[in-house]
């Protein structure tokens, strides 16, 4: 029997190559679903560079595991990474790790840990930056960075030269509060009204934020946040506009109320996202 109509050199499921789309949705579900208030330890945001690019994937994710090792054994309760690129084509990395205490050296820790397994590459201190992430505010202010790149930001696209493939792009380990994800059946006519709402919420909480904003560049974000949720809806092509759906990390209670307000019945948990606790889990997309 023929069966030449298959794929004759069909990709291995293990072969990653960049971003995709799945890669990225499946990382914002993840984020998504981290339960904010039930975050302990004191949290840092670190973002870790190179001067030079490792010859290869391999190189870079042997890396990045020496790292993460380090803080595991550092006490880090839970740790989440994501692998992006410099407009140069150089590797960088983004991380939150939650340690057990506020001990005011151990940003510092992470950051010298990060310089000793990457010493090959010529890692500058003045070139790595590490932050509180403060309780939940913090933690949302992360998830907005991570979560609004999409798969054709230019950090998601400028692949080292000669890679033919960059090894897993997002993961995390130790134990993490996920929620159960929330779904509701509703008429076409409910959910346009609920994305009316939702609209609505955004604007008014990007107005909110420019009203705090004190530097340029938290006005500009503000501003550009603002254009953003007018123009969520906007959409040339009928057949997408009829189906678009929303995507903002919005309270638990307040989406719940608007749903409420556009006539939706009652909401009902689905089943939760990997367990809260894991060595090390990690997502990505061939």
């Amino acid at each position: 029997m023929n069966h030449s109509h298959g794929n004759p050199s069909p990709l291995r499921r293990d072969i990653i190559r960049g971003w995709s789309a799945g890669a990225v949705r499946r990382h914002k579900q993840w984020l998504y679903s981290v339960d904010t208030g039930s975050l302990t330890g004191q949290g840092w945001a670190v973002t870790l560079t190179l001067r030079d690019c490792p010859p290869d994937a391999d190189a870079w994710q042997r890396l990045r595991a020496a790292w993460v090792e380090r803080c595991r054994a550092m006490g880090a309760v839970r740790w989440h990474w994501v692998v992006e690129w410099q407009a140069r084509g150089v590797p960088h990395l983004h991380a939150a790790v939650y340690m057990p205490q506020n001990e005011a050296g151990d940003g510092r820790r992470l950051l010298a840990a990060w310089l000793t397994v990457a010493a090959l590459y010529g890692p500058g201190w003045g070139s790595q930056t590490v932050k509180r992430i403060d309780g939940p505010v913090g933690w949302l202010q992360y998830l907005a960075l991570h979560a609004s790149r999409g798969v054709k930001h230019y950090q998601r696209q400028n692949k080292p030269a000669g890679w033919e493939r960059t090894g897993r792009l997002w993961g995390y380990g130790g134990a993490w509060p996920l929620g159960a994800p929330i779904e509701a059946t509703t008429p076409l006519d409910v959910y346009y009204r609920f994305r009316r709402l939702v609209r609505s919420w955004r604007v008014a909480d990007a107005r909110a934020q420019l009203v705090r904003a004190r530097t340029l560049p938290e006005i500009d974000a503000a501003r550009r946040r603002i254009g953003n949720a007018r123009r969520m809806l906007k959409c040339s092509d009928a057949g997408e506009s009829r189906y678009r759906g929303v995507s903002e990390w919005i309270p638990e209670a307040v989406t719940l109320r608007m749903l409420e307000a556009a006539g939706g019945g009652a909401a009902s948990e689905a089943s939760a996202p990997a367990g809260p606790s894991s060595p090390e889990r990690v997502s990505a997309t061939a």
